[in-house]
């Protein structure tokens, strides 16, 4: 069984590689992750073990028909090398150089000197010059480091440069069916983590890494991916590999370089994997996960109902505000009468009162009561 260090190997857009307490939160945050898939299983491989069937497939294919990916030369591959150089390796002439020295070797004829050898050098990072064509910076200055410096031959990164088909046939060979060492893909899909505490994360922008064999993923980004293949189809890169192929063969090649040049950090793994990444896609990955991150990490089911619980205690708030700054007016009985009545409400029927009947007073204090004659009809009768 191959060793394996125990560094964190991201893959990111920055300029230089996050802190490794930045991944650490995913253990802590998603410590049940699921395998998505797993190489030392014949049955049941995992979700992901088509994609990683797809992926051996296309590899096969470069290996034997490069052609059919994209054409690519000795000098594209320099450039392209050099352009991952100055994206990641910071912007110190000592810093690219260290990383050239631990990548590969300069070479210089025997006669030599210290200042030639670094005049040659810091030609290979000079400024533009006042009559040169912009667009020919670039391409000038990797043709440069052609000339004096070089990948070890048969070296994963020279075959990335030199022989892409090469490059495939390693990366074939690492996830082929028949490959009995341990390769697991583990999905992280963070759906009840806190979108706080997944902050770290995106400002780093980190959507896979390496670590120990194991390939981890943020499963979120894989429908933007998807709709970034359908939007861009006709943009350019290698036509056979997604998005999400990119990202995986990016971080299996960091796999590989763990497995092979354990001496290398993990920033140099990094630029060797963006420069096999650049081949397939060019840049196109680093767009589309920057789209990614303009809408995640999305609020967690928690952190709704919170958001929620809060706004309607505002609102209760707000209310009980505003009807406590209302006075009660003070009524006197007489102003009820006037008051609406719903007209659906039929109103109580006062009783009539009887009329009293006037009286007098006669001689001797008796009362004389006047009563009062109820003119009847009478049948007259006829003699």
């Amino acid at each position: 069984m191959k060793q394996h260090s125990k560094q964190l190997r991201p893959w990111y857009t920055g300029k230089a590689p996050p802190d490794e307490d930045i991944l650490g939160i995913v253990d802590r945050l998603d410590p049940e992750a699921a395998v998505f898939y797993d190489q030392g299983q014949e049955k049941n491989a995992g979700e992901y073990a088509d994609i990683v069937k797809g992926l051996y497939g296309k590899m096969d294919l470069l290996k034997r028909s490069p052609d059919e990916f994209r054409t690519w030369t000795e000098e594209d591959g320099y450039l392209t090398f050099y352009e991952a150089l100055l994206d990641f390796a910071g912007t110190e002439v000592k810093d690219r150089v260290q990383v050239l020295q631990t990548v590969g070797t300069f070479k210089f004829r025997a006669s030599a000197g210290p200042d030639e050898k670094k005049s040659l050098i810091s030609a290979i990072f000079s400024e533009a010059e006042g009559n040169e064509d912009p667009n020919m910076v670039q391409p000038t200055r990797a043709r440069r480091l052609s000339q004096i410096w070089s990948p070890p031959a048969d070296s994963l990164l020279d075959y990335i440069i030199s022989r892409p088909a090469q490059a495939g046939r390693v990366l074939s060979d690492r996830i082929s069916p028949s490959n009995r060492e341990p390769f697991r893909l583990i999905g992280h899909p963070f759906a009840e983590v806190g979108s706080t505490d997944l902050m770290p994360l995106k400002e780093a922008k980190i959507v896979a890494f390496e670590r120990a064999g194991e390939i981890h993923l943020n499963t979120s980004v894989r429908t933007v991916l998807e709709n970034w293949d359908a939007d861009t189809a006709a943009i350019g890169g290698v036509e056979q590999v997604s998005l999400l192929d990119t990202l995986l063969l990016h971080e299996l090649i960091e796999l590989v370089l763990d497995e092979t040049n354990p001496e290398y950090t993990p920033l140099h793994s990094h630029i060797i994997a963006s420069s096999f990444e650049r081949y397939l896609k060019g840049t196109l990955l680093s767009v589309a996960v920057e789209d990614f991150f303009l809408t995640w990490p999305p609020l967690s089911d928690a952190e709704i109902e919170e958001r929620n619980a809060k706004q309607l205690a505002q609102a209760l708030e707000e209310a009980s505000a505003m009807f406590a700054e209302e006075e009660i007016p003070d009524f006197e009985d007489d102003d009820l009468e006037d008051l609406p009545v719903d007209s659906d409400i039929r109103r109580r029927k006062k009783k009539k009162k009887k009329k009293k009947v006037a009286t007098g007073k006669v001689a001797g204090g008796k009362k004389i009561v006047k009563k009062k004659l109820v003119k009847k009809k009478k049948k007259t009768l006829t003699d």
